[in-house]
């Protein structure tokens, strides 16, 4: 460890033996963690929302090409049949 952190270390250990500092930092802790426990929920919302969107997407991109096959299917049918009527 550097020397400098050494430092930080002593002190920060030094100032929180304090039981008046002890308090402030379970306040500042609790505060921490239902602040990043409240970002994790948005990131996690609207990571959910992004997935259902492109869940959305894909299944219209899915329905559409489906529905160009099949058309491509029926032009080729009907000319099959119209070729066979000829005949």
């Amino acid at each position: 460890m550097h020397m400098y952190h050494k430092s930080r270390y002593r002190a920060r250990k030094k100032y929180y033996e304090k039981e008046e500092n002890k308090e402030k930092k379970r306040i500042y802790m609790k505060e921490r963690y239902a602040k990043k426990k409240m970002e994790d929920e948005v990131y996690g919302q609207k990571e959910k929302e992004e997935l259902n969107a492109s869940y959305q997407q894909s299944l219209a991109n899915k329905k559409e090409r489906e529905q160009i096959k099949n058309e491509d299917l029926n032009t080729i049918n009907s000319e099959g049949f119209v070729d066979g009527a000829q005949k």
